[in-house]
């Protein structure tokens, strides 16, 4: 399942930088859900991704507006 794989490493980032969990999940969960169309909310994605954590690389939107974040040398 590709769920459990996102939720740890949401979670170890949560750790790692002091962020309430729920804050990262709701940040992570609704940039993609913001006016403008794909192209900006691939952006709000990307950059809310990036700014969890070092080491985080950038995220994209799915057809479905659920964010992906990318860590490490995995980047779409």
């Amino acid at each position: 399942m590709h769920l459990f794989p996102l939720c740890t490493a949401i979670s170890l980032a949560s750790l790692a930088m002091a962020i309430p969990l729920t804050d990262v999940i709701l940040s992570a969960a609704t940039s993609c859900q913001v006016s403008g169309g794909s192209d900006i909310a691939n952006l709000a994605c990307r950059v809310t991704c990036i700014n969890q954590a070092p080491g985080w690389t950038g995220g994209y939107c799915d057809e479905k507006q659920i964010c992906h974040c990318t860590f490490g040398d995995a980047v779409y």
